[in-house]
């Protein structure tokens, strides 16, 4: 029984059980005499290894020491997972990437990935299904956690980007009323107006149109 409760304390606590699968990889590798881990990071000159070094860093929950490779792999040049493997394994280990950077709170890295993953699949599909999943992530970041974090131009831009996107008529007719809502609070009324027309024409019972439309005259009027 006391077994079964040290094992149950560790595994159910995330840090104990990536500790304790640290440990038993390194035993393995002392009975083995190969550590296909070291054997990866060693060839840090390696862009194909570093790649492989990524992957294998996200299966083995270690997240830390992925992004830290990833990071380093852009001096590279052009380095993309995908050269080096299968493309939808690339495009997976990417989504698990850009949810590592939005855990951490980086989030314009996050949208980056998330965005060439919406552009990849549109142009294949992978993740079919799931896809559901990946643009949800992308609208939640870009329309409750960018805003205040970024310099609002900067923010303005990215929703143009995202209408750009095409990833559904709905999607759409949200970014655009969060531009307009930007719009409005910076009395550009002409924009404002246009992309109010604009989300109205894609989703006309969009919740928080009516409002904005309402409130447009009267801002104008003061």
């Amino acid at each position: 029984m006391r077994l079964v409760l040290e094992a149950y304390r560790i595994l159910s606590d995330s840090e104990k059980r990536r500790a304790y699968d640290r440990s038993l990889r390194k035993q393995q590798t002392e009975q083995n005499g190969f550590n296909y881990h070291t054997f990866l990071r060693q060839r840090s000159g390696d862009p194909q290894s570093q790649a492989k070094l990524i992957v294998y860093d996200l299966l083995h929950n270690l997240e830390d020491e992925a992004l830290e490779v990833y990071e380093r792999s852009k001096g590279f040049g052009d380095f993309r997972l995908e050269r080096w493997m299968d493309r939808g394994d690339a495009m997976d280990a990417e989504y698990c990437i850009a949810e590592e950077y939005e855990k951490r709170g980086k989030l314009l890295k996050a949208y980056a990935i998330y965005k060439r993953l919406i552009g990849m699949e549109q142009e294949k599909p992978w993740f079919r299904y799931y896809f559901d999943v990946v643009a949800l992530r992308f609208r939640t970041l870009l329309l409750q956690k960018l805003p205040g974090r970024i310099d609002e131009d900067d923010y303005l831009d990215r929703l143009t980007e995202a209408i750009s996107l095409n990833i559904g008529v709905r999607d759409s007719a949200q970014f655009l009323r969060k531009k307009a809502e930007i719009h409005l609070r910076r009395k550009e009324f002409d924009a404002a107006r246009q992309e109010l027309d604009m989300a109205a024409a894609l989703v006309p019972r969009l919740p928080g149109l009516s409002a904005a439309r309402k409130r447009l005259p009267e801002m104008e009027s003061e």
